[in-house]
């Protein structure tokens, strides 16, 4: 493995060629330094990276398998830089295309969450990414685009447990990834549904999805009603932070910003 004085310098070489917008030859980078110095070494070196700049290479490739980075980034690294992940949507965009965003940031979070076949490394980044408020949001986000199912799915973990559960009326992509988080982590399994029906209460309420009738609020004293994607979507973009926040307050919000690479 390289003496990790190595690492600062092939840290800025990536960083340098990924704000260059040159994600193929970063890649290229830490291939060679998996070469070189072993896989350690890159996990190292994606460690040393600024959040951003992570997010910013991890979306570069729709969190397929082509990326080494993909393969290696530590589930605390991992955590971090989907902090960012939103950083570059408009409003706009989010009002236009959040089918497209949401399916976007499926694609990355399934990637690397299910990029090996390793249990442990899967548990830990669900634990890590959903301990704080972005990564829960953003796993919510992804669920409210198939909600009846996340719901059908939350009545049968509720009366058989998570691990007894899988079976629904729908092969929709969410499951699995859904059925992971609940099998390895409960509390952020009901974290996650706490974050897309805000107002459910167990034991008063159901959960519902909201209505294309547009008559929710005849039911608000009987359901908890979903938010939208976009929603969920406006609520991640907004998490953004201002800059780079390697130790978030446990429990609170990152500060907002816009233009985080200015």
């Amino acid at each position: 493995m390289a003496d990790n004085t190595n690492f600062p310098a092939i840290s800025r070489q990536v960083t340098e060629l990924v704000l260059a917008g040159s994600s193929a030859h970063a890649e290229e980078a830490i291939n060679d330094t998996a070469e070189q110095f072993g896989d350690l070494a890159v996990v190292a070196v994606l460690d040393t990276l600024e959040p951003q700049v992570a997010a910013m290479h991890l979306s570069a490739f729709d969190g397929g398998k082509l990326s080494l980075a993909t393969l290696l980034i530590s589930p605390k690294a991992w955590a971090e830089s989907l902090a960012f992940f939103a950083a570059t949507w408009g409003e706009d965009m989010i009002a236009d295309e959040p089918e497209k965003l949401a399916e976007s940031l499926f694609a990355h979070i399934h990637g690397v969450i299910f990029s090996g076949d390793d249990a442990a490394r899967r548990i830990n980044l669900i634990h890590e990414a959903l301990s704080t408020d972005w990564g829960t949001t953003a796993f919510a986000a992804l669920f409210s685009t198939a909600t009846g199912e996340i719901i059908e799915l939350a009545n049968d973990i509720h009366s058989r447990g998570a691990h007894s559960s899988g079976q629904t009326t729908s092969d929709h992509d969410v499951i699995p990834l859904a059925l992971e988080i609940a099998r390895s982590d409960m509390d952020a399994w009901e974290r996650v549904l706490f974050e897309i029906f805000p107002d459910w209460q167990p034991g008063e309420n159901q959960l519902r999805a909201r209505s294309e009738e547009g008559d929710d609020d005849e039911h608000d004293h009987e359901y908890a009603l979903a938010r939208t994607t976009h929603d969920l979507l406006l609520r991640l973009r907004k998490q953004v932070p201002s800059k780079s926040a390697r130790a978030p307050k446990t429990g609170g919000r990152p500060s907002l910003g816009e233009d985080i690479f200015a």
